[in-house]
Protein backbone atom coordinates (compact mmCIF):
# COMPACT_ATOMS: atom_id res chain seq x y z
CA UNK A 1 0.00 0.00 0.00
CA UNK A 2 2.82 2.35 0.91
CA UNK A 3 4.63 1.61 -2.36
CA UNK A 4 1.50 2.32 -4.32
CA UNK A 5 1.09 5.64 -2.55
CA UNK A 6 4.67 6.65 -3.28
CA UNK A 7 4.21 5.82 -6.95
CA UNK A 8 1.11 7.97 -7.15
CA UNK A 9 2.86 10.79 -5.33
CA UNK A 10 5.90 10.65 -7.62
CA UNK A 11 3.63 10.61 -10.68
CA UNK A 12 1.77 13.71 -9.48
CA UNK A 13 5.04 15.53 -8.73
CA UNK A 14 6.45 14.63 -12.12
CA UNK A 15 3.25 15.77 -13.79
CA UNK A 16 3.40 19.10 -11.97
CA UNK A 17 6.99 19.63 -13.07
CA UNK A 18 6.07 18.79 -16.67
CA UNK A 19 3.13 21.16 -16.47
CA UNK A 20 5.42 23.93 -15.26
CA UNK A 21 7.88 23.27 -18.10
CA UNK A 22 5.05 23.26 -20.63
CA UNK A 23 3.63 26.45 -19.11
CA UNK A 24 7.03 28.17 -19.26
CA UNK A 25 7.56 27.04 -22.87
CA UNK A 26 4.11 28.28 -23.84
CA UNK A 27 4.80 31.61 -22.13
CA UNK A 28 8.09 31.97 -23.98
CA UNK A 29 6.39 31.04 -27.26
CA UNK A 30 3.62 33.59 -26.70
CA UNK A 31 6.18 36.27 -25.81
CA UNK A 32 8.21 35.47 -28.95
CA UNK A 33 5.11 35.60 -31.13
CA UNK A 34 4.10 38.91 -29.52
CA UNK A 35 7.60 40.35 -30.09
CA UNK A 36 7.57 39.18 -33.70
CA UNK A 37 4.17 40.78 -34.22
CA UNK A 38 5.41 44.01 -32.67
CA UNK A 39 8.54 43.93 -34.83
CA UNK A 40 6.59 43.07 -37.97
CA UNK A 41 4.12 45.91 -37.39
CA UNK A 42 6.82 48.43 -36.41
CA UNK A 43 6.50 51.73 -38.29
CA UNK A 44 8.88 54.59 -38.98
CA UNK A 45 8.41 57.73 -36.86
CA UNK A 46 8.13 60.32 -39.63
CA UNK A 47 4.70 61.93 -39.90
CA UNK A 48 5.40 63.30 -43.39
CA UNK A 49 7.08 61.91 -46.48
CA UNK A 50 10.87 62.08 -46.20
CA UNK A 51 13.39 62.21 -49.03
CA UNK A 52 16.61 60.36 -48.35
CA UNK A 53 19.75 60.74 -50.49
CA UNK A 54 22.36 58.10 -49.74
CA UNK A 55 25.69 59.16 -51.20
CA UNK A 56 28.43 56.74 -52.33
CA UNK A 57 30.55 55.27 -49.51
CA UNK A 58 27.98 56.18 -46.83
CA UNK A 59 28.61 54.02 -43.74
CA UNK A 60 25.86 52.33 -41.73
CA UNK A 61 26.46 54.66 -38.77
CA UNK A 62 26.19 57.69 -41.09
CA UNK A 63 22.96 56.28 -42.50
CA UNK A 64 21.54 55.89 -38.97
CA UNK A 65 22.57 59.45 -38.08
CA UNK A 66 20.80 60.75 -41.17
CA UNK A 67 17.62 58.77 -40.43
CA UNK A 68 17.59 60.03 -36.85
CA UNK A 69 18.13 63.62 -37.96
CA UNK A 70 15.17 63.32 -40.34
CA UNK A 71 12.98 61.85 -37.57
CA UNK A 72 12.56 58.47 -39.28
CA UNK A 73 13.91 56.36 -36.39
CA UNK A 74 14.85 56.86 -32.73
CA UNK A 75 18.42 56.65 -31.52
CA UNK A 76 17.70 53.25 -29.96
CA UNK A 77 15.34 51.80 -32.55
CA UNK A 78 15.23 48.07 -31.78
CA UNK A 79 13.19 47.12 -34.83
CA UNK A 80 15.47 48.98 -37.28
CA UNK A 81 18.58 47.54 -35.63
CA UNK A 82 17.29 43.94 -35.67
CA UNK A 83 16.06 44.09 -39.25
CA UNK A 84 19.33 45.72 -40.37
CA UNK A 85 21.29 42.85 -38.86
CA UNK A 86 18.96 40.18 -40.16
CA UNK A 87 19.04 41.57 -43.71
CA UNK A 88 22.73 42.51 -43.56
CA UNK A 89 22.03 46.20 -44.22
CA UNK A 90 25.01 47.10 -42.05
CA UNK A 91 27.36 45.80 -44.75
CA UNK A 92 25.19 46.72 -47.75
CA UNK A 93 24.35 50.43 -47.61
CA UNK A 94 23.41 51.23 -51.20
CA UNK A 95 23.75 54.62 -52.81
CA UNK A 96 20.50 56.09 -54.13
CA UNK A 97 17.44 58.28 -53.67
CA UNK A 98 14.70 56.86 -51.45
CA UNK A 99 11.24 58.00 -50.42
CA UNK A 100 10.19 57.14 -46.85
CA UNK A 101 6.43 57.33 -46.61
CA UNK A 102 4.88 58.48 -43.35
CA UNK A 103 4.54 55.65 -40.82
CA UNK A 104 6.12 53.22 -43.26
CA UNK A 105 6.78 49.61 -42.27
CA UNK A 106 10.32 49.39 -40.89
CA UNK A 107 10.75 45.96 -42.47
CA UNK A 108 9.67 47.28 -45.87
CA UNK A 109 11.95 50.29 -45.55
CA UNK A 110 15.01 48.24 -44.56
CA UNK A 111 14.36 45.87 -47.45
CA UNK A 112 14.31 48.79 -49.89
CA UNK A 113 17.58 50.12 -48.55
CA UNK A 114 19.17 46.68 -48.59
CA UNK A 115 18.07 45.95 -52.16
CA UNK A 116 18.73 49.45 -53.48
CA UNK A 117 15.09 49.86 -54.54
CA UNK A 118 15.28 53.61 -55.07
CA UNK A 119 12.77 56.04 -56.52
CA UNK A 120 13.39 57.63 -59.94
CA UNK A 121 13.74 61.40 -60.23
CA UNK A 122 12.30 63.53 -63.01
CA UNK A 123 14.78 65.33 -65.24
CA UNK A 124 13.52 67.91 -67.71
CA UNK A 125 15.81 68.37 -70.70
CA UNK A 126 15.24 71.89 -71.98
CA UNK A 127 16.52 73.83 -74.94
CA UNK A 128 20.14 74.79 -74.33
CA UNK A 129 22.72 76.69 -76.33
CA UNK A 130 26.33 75.65 -75.76
CA UNK A 131 27.23 72.29 -74.28
CA UNK A 132 28.14 73.81 -70.90
CA UNK A 133 24.60 75.15 -70.49
CA UNK A 134 23.15 71.75 -71.40
CA UNK A 135 25.39 69.90 -68.93
CA UNK A 136 24.61 72.38 -66.16
CA UNK A 137 20.82 72.11 -66.61
CA UNK A 138 20.73 68.35 -67.15
CA UNK A 139 22.80 67.45 -64.07
CA UNK A 140 20.99 69.65 -61.53
CA UNK A 141 18.75 66.94 -60.02
CA UNK A 142 21.24 64.09 -60.30
CA UNK A 143 24.28 62.84 -58.42
CA UNK A 144 26.55 63.33 -61.42
CA UNK A 145 28.14 66.74 -61.87
CA UNK A 146 28.25 69.08 -64.82
CA UNK A 147 31.88 68.05 -65.28
CA UNK A 148 30.91 64.34 -65.34
CA UNK A 149 28.47 64.98 -68.16
CA UNK A 150 30.89 67.16 -70.14
CA UNK A 151 33.50 64.43 -69.84
CA UNK A 152 31.02 61.80 -71.07
CA UNK A 153 30.13 63.95 -74.09
CA UNK A 154 33.82 64.49 -74.81
CA UNK A 155 34.44 60.72 -74.70
CA UNK A 156 31.98 60.25 -77.60
CA UNK A 157 34.54 61.87 -79.90
CA UNK A 158 32.37 64.44 -81.67
CA UNK A 159 34.27 67.04 -83.71
CA UNK A 160 31.96 69.63 -82.16
CA UNK A 161 30.38 68.90 -78.74
CA UNK A 162 26.92 70.16 -79.72
CA UNK A 163 26.64 67.34 -82.27
CA UNK A 164 25.40 65.33 -79.28
CA UNK A 165 22.17 67.35 -79.67
CA UNK A 166 21.43 65.15 -82.70
CA UNK A 167 20.86 62.31 -80.22
CA UNK A 168 18.77 64.21 -77.68
CA UNK A 169 15.12 65.16 -77.65
CA UNK A 170 13.98 67.78 -75.11
CA UNK A 171 11.40 66.21 -72.82
CA UNK A 172 10.87 65.13 -69.20
CA UNK A 173 12.57 61.84 -68.36
CA UNK A 174 12.87 59.57 -65.33
CA UNK A 175 16.34 58.54 -64.16
CA UNK A 176 17.75 57.00 -61.04
CA UNK A 177 19.50 59.72 -59.05
CA UNK A 178 22.87 57.97 -59.21
CA UNK A 179 22.76 57.22 -62.96
CA UNK A 180 26.17 57.47 -64.61
CA UNK A 181 26.75 60.18 -67.22
CA UNK A 182 27.38 57.48 -69.84
CA UNK A 183 24.09 55.68 -69.13
CA UNK A 184 22.31 59.03 -69.01
CA UNK A 185 23.39 59.88 -72.57
CA UNK A 186 22.65 56.34 -73.79
CA UNK A 187 19.05 56.53 -72.56
CA UNK A 188 18.57 59.94 -74.22
CA UNK A 189 19.91 58.55 -77.49
CA UNK A 190 17.65 55.49 -77.28
CA UNK A 191 14.57 57.72 -76.88
CA UNK A 192 15.73 60.05 -79.67
CA UNK A 193 16.41 57.12 -82.02
CA UNK A 194 12.90 55.81 -81.42
CA UNK A 195 11.42 59.26 -82.16
CA UNK A 196 13.44 59.68 -85.35
CA UNK A 197 12.46 56.18 -86.47
CA UNK A 198 8.83 57.32 -86.51
CA UNK A 199 9.80 60.30 -88.67
CA UNK A 200 11.75 58.17 -91.15
CA UNK A 201 9.48 58.62 -94.18
CA UNK A 202 9.13 62.37 -93.59
CA UNK A 203 12.89 62.77 -93.16
CA UNK A 204 13.50 60.95 -96.43
CA UNK A 205 10.98 63.18 -98.18
CA UNK A 206 12.63 66.35 -96.82
CA UNK A 207 15.85 65.59 -98.65
CA UNK A 208 18.00 66.19 -95.55
CA UNK A 209 19.77 63.90 -93.11
CA UNK A 210 18.91 63.70 -89.43
CA UNK A 211 22.00 65.71 -88.53
CA UNK A 212 21.25 68.40 -91.11
CA UNK A 213 17.67 68.71 -89.86
CA UNK A 214 18.79 69.09 -86.24
CA UNK A 215 21.29 71.79 -87.25
CA UNK A 216 18.62 73.61 -89.28
CA UNK A 217 16.12 73.24 -86.43
CA UNK A 218 18.64 74.71 -83.99
CA UNK A 219 18.78 77.89 -86.10
CA UNK A 220 14.99 78.08 -86.43
CA UNK A 221 14.67 77.47 -82.70
CA UNK A 222 16.85 80.51 -81.98
CA UNK A 223 15.17 82.67 -84.60
CA UNK A 224 11.68 82.48 -83.13
CA UNK A 225 9.49 81.17 -80.32
CA UNK A 226 6.45 81.58 -82.56
CA UNK A 227 5.69 77.96 -83.48
CA UNK A 228 3.19 78.86 -86.23
CA UNK A 229 5.92 80.46 -88.35
CA UNK A 230 8.73 77.97 -87.77
CA UNK A 231 7.95 75.86 -90.84
CA UNK A 232 7.85 79.00 -93.00
CA UNK A 233 11.22 80.20 -91.64
CA UNK A 234 12.66 76.73 -92.22
CA UNK A 235 11.42 77.01 -95.81
CA UNK A 236 13.31 80.31 -96.25
CA UNK A 237 16.57 78.65 -95.23
CA UNK A 238 15.88 75.64 -97.45
CA UNK A 239 15.37 77.99 -100.43
CA UNK A 240 18.74 79.60 -99.69
CA UNK A 241 20.48 76.26 -99.31
CA UNK A 242 19.14 75.10 -102.67
CA UNK A 243 20.71 78.05 -104.53
CA UNK A 244 23.82 78.12 -102.29
CA UNK A 245 22.97 81.53 -100.88
CA UNK A 246 24.42 82.35 -97.46
CA UNK A 247 21.88 81.66 -94.71
CA UNK A 248 22.87 84.89 -92.91
CA UNK A 249 21.28 83.77 -89.66
CA UNK A 250 22.05 86.14 -86.79
CA UNK A 251 21.81 83.39 -84.10
CA UNK A 252 24.80 81.62 -85.69
CA UNK A 253 26.89 84.77 -85.30
CA UNK A 254 25.88 85.09 -81.65
CA UNK A 255 26.83 81.42 -81.12
CA UNK A 256 30.18 82.01 -82.81
CA UNK A 257 30.88 85.01 -80.57
CA UNK A 258 29.62 83.20 -77.48
CA UNK A 259 27.92 86.26 -76.00
CA UNK A 260 24.22 85.43 -75.57
CA UNK A 261 23.38 88.88 -74.22
CA UNK A 262 23.66 90.30 -77.75
CA UNK A 263 20.25 91.44 -78.95
CA UNK A 264 21.26 93.13 -82.17
CA UNK A 265 23.92 91.77 -84.55
CA UNK A 266 25.71 94.61 -86.33
CA UNK A 267 28.94 95.80 -87.95
CA UNK A 268 32.08 93.80 -87.28
CA UNK A 269 30.08 91.04 -85.58
CA UNK A 270 29.06 89.85 -89.04
CA UNK A 271 32.74 89.33 -89.93
CA UNK A 272 33.44 87.03 -86.97
CA UNK A 273 35.83 84.29 -88.05
CA UNK A 274 34.12 81.00 -87.27
CA UNK A 275 32.76 77.97 -89.15
CA UNK A 276 29.46 78.77 -87.42
CA UNK A 277 29.14 82.23 -88.97
CA UNK A 278 26.58 81.80 -91.76
CA UNK A 279 27.32 85.27 -93.11
CA UNK A 280 30.85 84.28 -94.10
CA UNK A 281 30.23 80.59 -94.84
CA UNK A 282 27.85 78.99 -97.33
CA UNK A 283 25.56 76.20 -96.14
CA UNK A 284 24.66 74.91 -92.70
CA UNK A 285 27.06 75.35 -89.76
CA UNK A 286 28.99 72.16 -88.81
CA UNK A 287 26.91 71.47 -85.67
CA UNK A 288 23.73 72.63 -83.90
CA UNK A 289 23.86 76.06 -82.25
CA UNK A 290 21.36 74.95 -79.59
CA UNK A 291 19.33 71.94 -78.52
CA UNK A 292 16.13 72.47 -80.56
CA UNK A 293 12.71 71.59 -79.20
CA UNK A 294 10.28 69.19 -80.84
CA UNK A 295 8.26 71.96 -82.50
CA UNK A 296 11.38 73.24 -84.28
CA UNK A 297 12.39 69.74 -85.36
CA UNK A 298 8.95 68.99 -86.81
CA UNK A 299 8.88 72.37 -88.56
CA UNK A 300 12.13 71.56 -90.35
CA UNK A 301 11.24 67.96 -91.17
CA UNK A 302 8.08 69.25 -92.80
CA UNK A 303 9.16 72.75 -93.87
CA UNK A 304 6.80 74.90 -95.92
CA UNK A 305 7.52 75.18 -99.62
CA UNK A 306 7.21 78.78 -100.84
CA UNK A 307 9.20 81.45 -102.72
CA UNK A 308 10.36 83.55 -99.78
CA UNK A 309 14.08 84.16 -99.40
CA UNK A 310 13.99 86.72 -96.61
CA UNK A 311 12.25 87.38 -93.33
CA UNK A 312 12.48 90.04 -90.68
CA UNK A 313 10.87 90.44 -87.28
CA UNK A 314 7.79 92.64 -87.35
CA UNK A 315 8.17 96.14 -86.02
CA UNK A 316 5.34 95.57 -83.52
CA UNK A 317 7.54 93.09 -81.56
CA UNK A 318 4.70 90.56 -81.64
CA UNK A 319 7.11 87.73 -82.31
CA UNK A 320 5.87 87.19 -85.86
CA UNK A 321 7.73 88.10 -89.06
CA UNK A 322 7.43 89.89 -92.38
CA UNK A 323 8.45 87.60 -95.25
CA UNK A 324 9.79 88.78 -98.60
CA UNK A 325 10.60 87.27 -101.98
CA UNK A 326 13.04 89.99 -103.07
CA UNK A 327 15.89 91.77 -101.36
CA UNK A 328 14.32 95.17 -102.08
CA UNK A 329 11.13 94.15 -100.31
CA UNK A 330 13.18 92.77 -97.44
CA UNK A 331 15.08 96.07 -97.05
CA UNK A 332 11.80 97.90 -96.57
CA UNK A 333 10.77 95.45 -93.85
CA UNK A 334 14.21 95.68 -92.24
CA UNK A 335 14.11 99.50 -92.13
CA UNK A 336 10.78 99.40 -90.33
CA UNK A 337 12.18 96.98 -87.76
CA UNK A 338 15.43 98.91 -87.29
CA UNK A 339 13.45 102.09 -86.79
CA UNK A 340 11.43 100.35 -84.07
CA UNK A 341 14.67 99.14 -82.42
CA UNK A 342 16.13 102.65 -82.46
CA UNK A 343 12.91 104.05 -80.99
CA UNK A 344 13.25 101.63 -78.07
CA UNK A 345 16.98 102.32 -77.83
CA UNK A 346 17.84 98.66 -78.35
CA UNK A 347 21.47 98.35 -79.37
Amino acid sequence: MKEKYLKIKNFVLAHKKLSKVIAICLAIFVICIAMLCILYSAKTNNKEEVQLFVYPNTSYSQLCDSLQAKGVIDKHSVSFSLYSKALHLEKNVRCGYYIINKKMSVLSFVRRLRNGEQEPVKVTIQSARNIEEFADKASKNLLMTKEDLLSAVDSLGYEYPTLVYCDILPDTYEFYWNVSAKDFLQKLKKVADKWWKKQESKVEKSGFSRQELVILASIVNQETNYDKEKATIAGVYVNRLKVRQALQADPTVIFAIGDYSIRRVTGDMLKTSSPFNTYTNIGLPPAPICLPNEASLKACIKYKEHKYFYFCAKEDFSGSHNFAKTYEEHLKNARKYQKALDKRNIK
